[in-house]
């Protein structure tokens, strides 16, 4: 009996660690797609006030 508790708790461990990791991976996906547009618009602020 013991046996198939501590089988549970590991298995559903292992997925709660699955699950986080693509979380993580999700914000970190997410994080370089701000990175991208933020560094974008600054060029083009930078383009324009070389314009202007």
């Amino acid at each position: 009996m013991k046996r198939w508790f501590w089988a549970i708790i590991a298995l559903a461990a292992a997925v709660r660690l699955i699950d986080l990791q693509r979380k993580l991976e999700a914000a970190r996906s997410r994080g370089d797609m701000y990175r991208d547009i933020s560094s974008r618009l600054d060029r083009q602020l930078a383009d324009l006030q070389k314009q202007a």
